[in-house]
């Protein structure tokens, strides 16, 4: 396996459909410009400082310091710098982190959770208890499924759809970093009008525990520290987004994405592989202690959110029923239509995973040959479960026999029915922010490019 650049077991996987971070950041030299400085949050790129016309003298050097922030600004790449990524947010930042605040939340993903249960050989219940003894034994108070504030998302998706004009679609899912910051940087004006205006599970997530679990705490967002775990390294660059900071202030709504392999390393370091001496908290809500004791959240529709899925039961539902049929195109495409008695298609929705996919939709598009209603986007094959941040294995053959055991034990997790449970969050929320729904919503904008002299397919 190919040294990517990154330490530790933060790997990217060789596959050549998938979009791997670069190496070099172009702002906006010429040289390689990003080196890597140990214990530091930041880059330093040094430049060469102009000689005074007057002077021979050599001048001192200056560095240039560059943030995830200035990466989503920037069309060097489509996603970002790796050291970037790696030094700016890491374990050290979750530490420091929990030390520094008066409340200490983390959101976890499901397909983490699965991912560490096949590499450790557990089930996902017994992991589930692992990665919140782990967390709340370094202090932090709440351990949450990121399945929680997608249930947010899936009540908004329909209807989003339903209030898209024919004319402007297909309406694109915005969960994927990958493919939003694509769009951004090479198509913007095709794009961005389509994508979905619904926040990602982990952006909802982060309003929840800034925007509502702070107020009722009678903290400020400032005192409140929340770390996602997740199964991408985009993650991190989309928690760095100006849109995803509390109104009016500089402070991220999540402040620090760690990768599920990142994740297993640090479990592994401290030898934290039992669970059941941190002390459940019976009298905590549902929501906030479900990972402690080993519950997970499933859903149907796949390990990618099941977006596609949501907007064909809820249009069943509204019209009354209807013929549903799942064509699968290719291992990573698949379109499901709804169609009446006399075979007309009522709706159309595609899975469309892997960026040699997502490049063939785009051509579609550019032609008006693309025809769906809804399209579920995931930049990488094999989506989530097979995000660039999951556990990496050396050999092509041994990384697609994991992949199926990762999306078979999603595919296992539980269906609760706790519609009750966020409506209640959901209700609460509401009487302290009237406005809150705005915080289920974000926008994008394209960003000034000429990324197609940089990129290798």
């Amino acid at each position: 396996m190919e040294d990517s650049g990154f330490s530790g077991v933060v790997r990217l996987s060789n596959v050549s459909d998938f979009i791997a971070p670069n190496l070099d950041c172009i702002i906006p030299l010429e040289t390689r410009t990003v080196e890597k400085k140990k214990e530091e949050s930041q880059v330093n790129i040094r430049t060469k400082k102009p000689k005074d016309k007057e002077s021979s003298k050599t001048e001192e050097k200056k560095s240039v310091k560059i943030s995830l922030a200035d990466c989503l600004a920037c069309s060097g790449c489509i996603t970002s710098a790796e050291t970037v990524l790696v030094e700016e947010q890491s374990f050290g930042r979750v530490y420091e982190g929990i030390q520094n605040s008066k409340l200490s939340v983390v959101t976890v993903s499901p397909q983490a959770i699965t991912s560490i249960a096949v590499k450790i050989g557990k089930s996902t219940n017994e992991v589930a208890k692992i990665i919140a003894s782990f967390f709340r034994r370094l202090g932090v108070k709440y351990v949450i499924d990121s399945s929680f504030a997608r249930k947010f998302a899936h009540s908004l998706i329909y209807e989003e759809l339903s209030t898209t004009p024919s004319t402007s679609r297909p309406l694109l899912s915005s969960a994927c970093p990958g493919f939003v910051c694509y769009a951004e940087k090479s198509h913007g004006e095709l794009l961005i009008p389509k994508i979905s205006k619904i926040r990602s599970p982990q952006a909802i997530s982060g309003a929840i525990i800034k925007g509502f679990l702070a107020k009722r705490e009678g903290l400020s967002p400032c005192d409140v520290f929340h770390a996602a775990v997740m199964p991408c390294f985009d993650k991190k660059l989309e928690a760095s987004r100006e849109q995803f900071k509390v109104d009016g202030t500089d402070v991220r709504e999540t402040d620090c994405v760690i990768s599920t392999a990142e994740l297993l390393e640090e479990i592994i370091k401290l030898e934290n592989d039992e669970a059941g001496d941190v002390e459940n908290r019976s009298e905590e809500e549902q929501w906030l202690s479900a990972l402690s004791k080993g519950s997970v959240i499933g859903d149907d529709g796949g390990a990618s959110g099941g977006y596609a899925d949501r907007i064909v039961r809820d249009f069943v539902l509204e019209n009354g029923g209807g013929i549903v049929k799942t064509s699968k195109l290719n291992k990573n495409m698949f379109s499901t239509t709804v169609e009446s008695e006399a075979g007309e298609i009522l709706l159309r929705v595609a899975k469309v995973y892997g960026f040699r996919n997502v490049q063939n939709l785009v051509r579609k598009m550019k032609t008006k040959k693309e025809k769906t209603d809804y399209v579920e986007i995931m930049a990488c094959p094999g989506g989530c479960a097979n995000g660039g941040g999951q556990i990496r294995y050396e050999t092509m053959d041994e990384r697609e026999e994991k992949l199926i055991k990762v999306e078979a034990l999603y595919e296992d997790l539980p269906r609760q029915d706790d519609e009750e449970t966020w409506i209640k969050v959901r209700e609460e929320w509401e009487k302290l922010d009237k406005n809150y729904r705005n915080l289920l919503f974000t926008d994008y904008r394209p960003v000034e490019t000429n990324v197609a002299q940089v990129l290798k397919w």
